[in-house]
């Protein structure tokens, strides 16, 4: 089981040095590259609406990402970490 996807929507927002032509991921790819991982069954998701809700499950009804998908993940994961913005 997972949780904070996220980081509590830290994530969703653009880190510093993310190049502005480069999109922002998703909630719905942070919860499905958490799915990704074999040893991971379940992702817990906090949405604020039921139209959020729809959005992640629909997301997570998408299944496992693509290669594109999974190298904007690590790379943005990467440029958060060389921030230093993986602790709160």
């Amino acid at each position: 089981m997972s949780y904070t996807a996220t980081r509590w929507g830290f994530l969703l927002r653009r880190t510093k040095g993310w190049p502005r032509e480069r999109p922002i991921p998703s909630a719905g790819l942070a919860y499905r590259f958490v799915l990704s991982n074999p040893r991971v069954d379940v992702v817990l998701t906090a949405p604020t609406n039921a139209a959020q809700l729809a959005e992640n499950l629909a997301e997570i009804e998408k299944g496992p990402l693509t290669a594109e998908e999974m190298n904007l993940m690590r790379e943005y994961g990467d440029a958060v970490h060389a921030q230093g913005q993986w602790f709160m």
